[in-house]
């Protein structure tokens, strides 16, 4: 067993991971605002990231989410991507991401200090 293959630490790996695509996901979305017919799309995978916890490691490496394209569109040009939406979601996905961030950079210290024969 690796120092990353607990529960928590796959678990802050994952959720990294799939920040990170759902990041570049909104981007996209940005960058094709004005694009006429372009329908948005988002990533939805904390419940299946929630299941896969109750599962151990292994299942929470297997996470992978899923792509969501939204085809309700209020433009007259068909498109589907609300700006007010997007930087919503944005900004929930990077606290999301600092959260696993801080929570990646206290395991490593608990990880730095045990190795070094150090009491937590």
């Amino acid at each position: 067993m690796g120092l990353f293959d607990t529960t928590a630490s796959q678990s802050i790996i994952t959720t990294l991971n799939l920040s990170q695509k759902a990041e570049t996901i909104i981007a996209n979305n940005l960058a094709n605002y004005d694009t006429p017919g372009y329908k948005s799309e988002s990533l939805s995978f904390q419940h299946e990231l929630a299941a896969a916890i109750a599962k151990g490691p292994k299942a929470i490496a297997q996470v992978k989410g899923q792509v969501m394209v939204n085809t309700m569109s209020l433009q007259p040009d068909l498109n589907s991507v609300s700006m007010t939406q997007q930087t919503t979601d944005l900004a929930k996905t990077q606290l999301l991401y600092q959260t696993a961030v801080q929570a990646f950079n206290y395991k490593t210290t608990e990880i730095k200090i045990v190795s070094e024969g150090r009491a937590l």
